[in-house]
């Protein structure tokens, strides 16, 4: 088995062995390339850590408000608009971009809100959300998170209207 398939199986089983489908060891190599098995266990571990939900803070999503800007923190005239997102067979999204902190504040899950949004909307209490909220970090925003599970209509109604940063 060449390093490359080693690499390939061991991932496939670290994956299927998060979700609980497969048995958590890889398959064994040929004798000849003095490889052992495959423990998928540690990176398995590492993948439920990096899966799990945010449940707490401060949600928020970057909206572009029709200038010109009012007051930091007033009415911008605009809600939280998913109808552009992805959604699955059931009508749920499957990742929408927003900004969380576990534990944070507004302040700070906004402080990496890419400049390019001159307005946001917030859910306070990350618990009340009826979709699921799983931090998904980017080169140059450690805050970005992935919403999914929920209608757009009904992330709409949660984050309600927009303000002006």
């Amino acid at each position: 088995m060449s390093p490359k398939t080693l690499f390939v199986t061991a991932s496939l089983a670290a994956v299927a062995a998060a979700c609980g489908e497969v048995p958590r060891t890889a398959p064994k190599p040929d004798a000849t390339e003095g490889v052992d098995t495959v423990d998928a266990a540690a990176p398995a571990t590492a993948l439920r850590a990096a899966v799990k939900p945010v449940t707490t803070g401060v949600v928020v999503r970057g909206v572009n408000a029709t200038p010109p800007a009012g007051p930091t923190g007033t009415a911008a005239g605009r809600t939280c608009d998913f109808a552009r997102e992805e959604v699955d067979q059931t009508g749920s999204m499957t990742g929408a971009s927003v900004q969380c902190l576990p534990g944070g504040t507004r302040a700070q899950a906004l402080a990496n809100l890419p400049g390019t949004f001159n307005s946001y909307c917030a859910v306070l209490d990350a618990s009340r959300l009826k979709g699921r909220l799983i931090a998904a970090p980017v080169p140059g925003n450690p805050e970005h998170c992935d919403l999914s599970g929920i209608k757009p209509s009904d992330a709409q109604k949660s984050f309600g209207g927009a303000k002006w940063r």
